[in-house]
C-alpha cells in the first residue's frame, strides 16, 4: 500500500481527515529532522489515533518500522548475532535472551529472541536473507522499534536475490572502521569505537567462565556437577577464562565494559598461568590495583538487556599517560 493508500485507511478509520492527516505527517517529520520517511510518519500519526496500518501490510522496509505494531513483515540480512545472556527469573528458573540484527538498504532494526527462540541465532550466519513476519514491535529504553516473536511469528531464509546486500557489522573489532568518540556520544548499538576513560569501577564476583580446552567451546555444570557444552557433550578437564566487566569514565560520561582473556589480562595485569588457576583472591586483588588505570579502548557495542543499557565489548586495550597527551598538546601550541 501506497502512502496515498495508507492515509485513506487512516482517514476511514479515525475523526482525522485525510488534509489533517498529510498536516500531521509533515509535522512528524520536521519534528524527526529526516529521520523518519513520509510512509514511517503515516505510521507514527495513525498509531496515535487508534489506527493500526501493519495489520495488512506487506514487507515494510525497517525505516518505516515503529513501535507498537502488530503483525509485522520484514525481508532483511543479518548483520549481527550477539553473545546471549542468561538471568535469573523470580521463580528460580534460568532464562536466556539474545539479540540479532536485521538490516535492509533502508536501515537497520534489532530482534530479541528470548530462551528457546534463542535457537533462531544459532541457525543463522551474519549475511544471511531471512524473511521475518507475524512479529510485533515495542519500543526499548531509547524511543525506537525493536522486534519481538509472537507465537505466530514465523522466521524462514529468503530467497538471496530479493535482499539487497547490506553491510555486516562482525563481532569483532575493527580498528579502521572505528570512531573516536566521547563516551556521551556512543549512542549506537552493534557499532566500532575507540575512546579514552579512567577506570573507575571493577566487577570481580564472577570473573571466570569454563570452556573445552580442545574447542574452546564454553561449558555449563549440569545437575549432577558434570561440565557439559550447550550440545550436551562432558567435558571432564574444562579451562578457565577471564571475563570482567568494568566502568570507565572520560568526564563526559560513562560506559560499562566487558574484557574477555587477553584484554581482562591487560587490564588487570595478571598473566594466563593466573587466568588458567581459577584464583579468584588474585583476581579481586589486581581489579583494586587496576582502578585510575588511564586506558584507550577499542570495540563494539551491545545492548545488554539484564542492565538496560548499551556496553561495550572490549578488543583492543593500551595504557595512556593523560599528562604526557597534555604535555604534548602544550608544546604544540607554543610552538
Amino acid at each position: 500500500m501506497d502512502v496515498d493508500g495508507l492515509i485513506e485507511k487512516t482517514a476511514e478509520e479515525s475523526d482525522l481527515s485525510e488534509e489533517d492527516i498529510k498536516e500531521k505527517v509533515e509535522e512528524k517529520m520536521e519534528e524527526f529532522s529526516g529521520m523518519v520517511s513520509e510512509e514511517g510518519a503515516v505510521h507514527l500519526v495513525a498509531k496515535e489515533h487508534g489506527v493500526q496500518l501493519s495489520e495488512a501490510s506487506n514487507d515494510l522496509k525497517i525505516e518505516n518500522i515503529v513501535p507498537e505494531m502488530r503483525k509485522v513483515s520484514i525481508k532483511g540480512r543479518v548483520t549481527a548475532v550477539l553473545d546471549p545472556n542468561t538471568f535469573d527469573r523470580d521463580d528460580g528458573e534460568e532464562g536466556k535472551v539474545q539479540n540479532i540484527v536485521i538490516a535492509d538498504e533502508t536501515g537497520s532494526i534489532r530482534v530479541t529472541l528470548w530462551d528457546e527462540q534463542t535457537q533462531i541465532a544459532e541457525k543463522v550466519n551474519e549475511g544471511d536473507a531471512v524473511k521475518i513476519s507475524g512479529c510485533y514491535t515495542v519500543e526499548d529504553n531509547r524511543g525506537n522499534a525493536e522486534l519481538r516473536l509472537g507465537d505466530e511469528a514465523q522466521v524462514a531464509m529468503a530467497d538471496d536475490d530479493e535482499v539487497p546486500e547490506v553491510e555486516t557489522g562482525g563481532s569483532g573489532g575493527d580498528a579502521e572502521k572505528a570512531e573516536i568518540k566521547d563516551i556521551k556520544d556512543i549512542k549506537d548499538e552493534n557499532a566500532n569505537y575507540i575512546t579514552n576513560g579512567i577506570v573507575v569501577a571493577v566487577y570481580t564476583s564472577n570473573p571466570f567462565y569454563r570452556v573445552d580446552p580442545e574447542t574452546g567451546d564454553t561449558v555449563r555444570a549440569n545437575d549432577d556437577g558434570d561440565y557439559e557444552t550447550d550440545e550436551g557433550e562432558v567435558v571432564d578437564e574444562p579451562e578457565t577464562r577471564l571475563a570482567v566487566s568494568a566502568v570507565i569514565d572520560d568526564g563526559t560520561g560513562n560506559t560499562r565494559c566487558v574484557f574477555f582473556r587477553e584484554q581482562a589480562r591487560k587490564l588487570l595485569d595478571v598473566d594466563e598461568e593466573t587466568e588458567k588457576s581459577g584464583k579468584q583472591k588474585k583476581i579481586e586483588a589486581s581489579a583494586e590495583n587496576a582502578l585510575g588505570k588511564e586506558i584507550t579502548i577499542t570495540g563494539r557495542t551491545r545492548y545488554n538487556d539484564y542492565f538496560g543499557q548499551l556496553e561495550i565489548i572490549v578488543n583492543e586495550l593500551d595504557e595512556f599517560d593523560a599528562s604526557e597527551e597534555i604535555n604534548e598538546l602544550l608544546d604544540v601550541l607554543e610552538a
